[in-house]
């Protein structure tokens, strides 16, 4: 007669083939999202077409040297007002190794792509699995991977091709944390060196891999078990692995410098720890359920995520009190540091605008402190009186949030990238109805008044990618999301004027030149065959902007589009002295 308990979902290994699973079958529909933004670059890159980056350095969106900046500026297509000294460059050798071999596999095929980065998200969630297997055993540590492999805000690293490179680096980086846990709680001695490999080399993949540092760190200052010298002695071989990287990342010249997107936290620490006190708080919004990504789309909500992730702070810091007696006190411990992680994790992201795809590294230890409210609310659901009732219902809500809507997430999402990416494509198409590719490569394409970064940016990458060549220059005027008023002030000479809002106060177009950078009355930027001149501003920002041609608007050589419901359609300059809104003229007006 066999007296052993039944086994229940939360036993390992059951409880992580269950959460495998899962995240197999959320990942499928990411297998048809295709390539999109700067997948399209990196297929440039590879094939030896764009002026930027190598195949080992597909991450090189701008090197920060005013002289390689100037043909991608002259020709397009990045915009006019770019920050010569603009950097946003990443040493991410080994993604961009991989991203390599998947380009001498499959070529354009971007399903085999996208079944690599899968086979990688997958073995994230095993070396989550095991570390919690041997750390948080039982319901808390299984309702904890679950909870991560379902997390929707895994989509995009896992499915967009170009941000790979976050789930390489972290599960690289959860080995070298397993394997040190493992030395130091184990008493593994050769644990050690297999784990400052695992983490050198996850370094390689991408700078995610710093927030997996932060809980190396906390978990020696407190759950390590041992006096300070020995904790201190234990966490110094990381310590300089870190200090080495950052130092040999620095010397090679990569970072970030000149844009509102990304801030450097040891360049810049003025201005970080001023975005930092608003982006963390909407970051940890987003760990708790709230759509970050609102934060770039938009900006009217923000005030409202740092209210949410505020609150939802101390919420979820009172529920934990209440559930932390009922915790063994293992379970304690490494809740402890687990929770530290997570909130040191914060900070590395806390460098770029908030968004869902950047919270995989917090993910690791926000899904264990999840797991404590859920249980306590769980055994909490028959308690009397407002205390009991009221835990129940907030666990209710985070389970609504995290097992219903964040699965379901999943395909609703991959659906949506997928359109992304297919209307890029039938976008460039359309443009491209409007121009005459035999005589392109002799032409300057002028953009007026472009509405998205998408159109303004990847119309020409599209069309190198479809087998068209590349114009002699593609020159978008204006990324604002209002409509400019159109003068044409001579022969030659235009001026594009906002009677409401600033030029150069977007994020997509501070993403190339922060405000810190703003042009003032008078500046002047000077490209082959075109000049432009900041006629009006204040502190915001341009308001009116004025352009000289080097020939005649009429002349061959330039072609203008505007903004219309289609994408970008053709548009004949008008007689000088006309002056028209390019709204109006974009709907057929008159």
């Amino acid at each position: 007669m066999n007296d052993a308990p039944p086994k229940r979902w939360s036993d390992f290994p059951r409880a992580l083939w269950l959460s495998l699973l899962a995240a197999l079958v959320l990942a499928l529909p990411t297998l048809g999202m295709g390539f999109a933004l700067d997948d399209h670059i990196h297929l440039l890159i590879l094939e030896g077409r764009w002026p930027l980056g190598s195949r080992l350095d597909l991450f090189r969106f701008a090197g920060g040297d005013p002289e390689g900046m100037r043909r991608i500026v002259q020709e397009g297509p990045y915009p006019w007002w770019t920050l010569p000294e603009l950097k946003i460059a990443f040493w991410r050798p080994l993604a961009s190794a991989l991203g390599a071999l998947d380009h001498r596999l499959f070529g354009r095929e971007a399903l085999g792509y996208h079944l690599h980065s899968v086979v990688w998200y997958l073995g994230l969630v095993a070396v989550f699995g095991l570390l919690l297997r041997r750390y948080l055993p039982g319901a808390l540590g299984a309702l904890a991977l679950f909870l991560f492999a379902v997390d929707d805000a895994h989509l995009m690293p896992v499915g967009w091709i170009a941000n790979r490179n976050a789930v390489v680096a972290t599960t690289l980086a959860l080995l070298g944390l397993w394997l040190h846990l493992e030395w130091r709680e184990a008493r593994r001695p050769r644990a050690l060196p297999l784990s400052l490999l695992a983490l050198a080399a996850s370094l390689t993949a991408g700078e995610t891999a710093l927030g997996v540092f932060a809980y190396l760190l906390a978990y020696e200052l407190l759950g390590a078990r041992g006096t300070v010298a020995e904790r201190l002695r234990a966490v110094a071989p990381t310590a300089v692995l870190a200090v080495a990287y950052l130092g040999v990342y620095k010397a090679l010249g990569y970072g970030a410098q000149g844009s509102s997107m990304y801030l450097d936290p040891v360049g810049e620490p003025g201005r970080y720890l001023s975005a930092a006190l608003g982006r963390v708080p909407a970051l940890i919004a987003g760990l708790l359920g709230a759509p970050v990504d609102l934060w770039g789309l938009s900006p009217g909500s923000r005030p409202v995520l740092v209210g949410v992730g505020l609150a939802g702070l101390a919420l979820v810091g009172r529920l934990l009190r209440s559930a932390w007696p009922g915790l063994s006190e293992e379970e304690r411990r490494h809740c402890r540091w687990l929770a530290a992680g997570a909130g040191l994790s914060l900070l590395p992201v806390a460098s770029t605008m908030p968004m869902g795809r950047v919270l995989l590294v917090p993910g690791l230890g926000a899904s264990a402190l999840l797991s404590v409210v859920l249980l306590h609310a769980w055994r909490s659901r028959k308690q009397r009186g407002w205390s009991g009732r009221g835990v129940a219902v907030t666990g209710g809500v985070l389970a609504l949030f995290h097992l219903v809507l964040a699965p379901l997430s999943w395909p609703a999402m991959a659906m949506m990238i997928r359109q992304l990416g297919t209307s890029t494509e039938e976008m460039a198409r359309k443009v491209g109805r409007e121009v005459d590719f035999a005589r392109l490569p002799s032409q300057r394409v002028v953009v007026l008044d472009a509405r998205d970064i998408g159109v303004a940016l990847y119309t020409p990458v599209m069309w190198a990618l479809q087998g068209q060549p590349f114009p002699r220059a593609w020159w978008p005027l204006s990324l604002t999301p209002r409509s400019p008023v159109f003068t044409r002030t001579g022969p030659a000479s235009i001026e594009l004027e906002l009677p409401e809002g600033r030029f150069l106060a977007s994020d997509a177009e501070q993403s190339v030149r922060g405000p810190q950078h703003m042009l003032g009355v008078g500046s002047k930027v000077t490209l082959q065959g075109m000049t432009v001149t900041v006629l009006a501003a204040d502190a915001e920002g341009p308001t009116r902007l004025g352009f000289e041609f080097d020939v005649p608007l009429e002349d061959p050589s330039l072609v203008f589009l505007r903004s219309s419901e289609g994408g970008l359609s053709r548009f004949t300059p008008p007689p000088v002295g006309t002056r028209l809104a390019l709204s109006v003229a974009a709907t057929g007006g008159p």
